[in-house]
C-alpha cells in the first residue's frame, strides 16, 4: 500500500504544474512540501522491514494537512489548487486510514 501513498504524494507535489497554480507562491510550495513529504514517508515504509505504525499516521496526518491547507494558508481561491491538494488529501488520507485501521499492527 506504500506505493500508493508514494504515487499520490507525487501527484501532489507536481500539481502546481499540471494544473497550472505555480504562480501560486502559497499553494505551490504547500503541494511540494507535502506531496515530498508523503512520498519520504511512502518510501521509509517501503523500505523498513519491520512495519510500524508511525508511517500510517504520517501519512495520514499529511493527509488532512492537505485538506485543510487551502482554507488555513488562504489560497481557497484558487479553484484547481484548492481541489487538487484536496482530492489528493482526501485519497492519501483514506489510503493510510485504511491500512491503519484494517491491519492494525504490521
Amino acid at each position: 500500500m506504500y506505493w500508493v501513498t508514494g504515487v499520490l504524494g507525487l501527484i501532489l507535489a507536481v500539481a502546481p504544474w499540471i494544473f497550472g497554480y505555480s504562480g501560486n507562491t502559497i499553494a505551490l510550495w504547500t503541494s511540494l512540501i507535502v506531496g515530498v513529504a508523503t512520498i519520504v514517508v511512502s518510501i521509509i515504509e517501503g523500505a523498513e522491514a519491520d512495519r510500524q505504525q508511525w508511517e500510517y499516521w504520517a501519512a495520514g496526518i499529511l493527509g488532512l494537512v492537505a485538506i485543510i491547507a487551502p482554507f488555513i494558508l488562504g489560497f481557497s481561491g484558487y479553484t484547481s489548487a484548492t481541489w487538487s491538494s484536496v482530492v489528493m488529501g482526501v485519497l492519501i488520507a483514506l489510503f493510510a486510514g485504511s491500512r491503519l485501521f484494517t491491519t492494525g499492527r504490521t
